[in-house]
């Protein structure tokens, strides 16, 4: 695999590349230590690369869409230190519903 290709790969998956890096950089601060953010972050961006070469960019819309109303609606109910919960919990939501949707309604096959 040429250079080239490899950037013009993770210039298409940026997007997703961005989600789940950003996932795992918040996992990583949990965890405790900058070498830890680093490590997870790059595992989540490895992540997404694969999941949105894929085809999973309906799903990360759904996540997407999930955190934020997530954390959202747990703000509005219990304040700033629930926010990440909520978005946490939104994330994985709409990840379970993006999943369930594909699986319910496939994409048209090509002839």
């Amino acid at each position: 695999m040429s250079a080239k290709t490899i950037a013009k790969s993770v210039q298409v998956a940026l997007p997703g590349m961005a989600v789940t890096g950003l996932t795992g950089g918040m996992i990583g601060s949990f965890i405790g230590g900058l070498f830890w953010i680093l490590l997870v972050g790059t595992i989540g961006a490895l992540i997404g690369l694969v999941v949105w070469r894929l085809g999973g960019q309906r799903f990360f819309l759904f996540v997407v869409i999930g955190a934020l109303l997530g954390g959202l609606l747990a703000f509005l109910i219990s304040g700033t230190e629930s926010g990440l919960m909520g978005a946490a919990t939104g994330g994985a939501m709409g990840g379970f519903i993006a999943v369930n949707f594909t699986m319910l309604y496939p994409r048209k096959r090509r002839s």
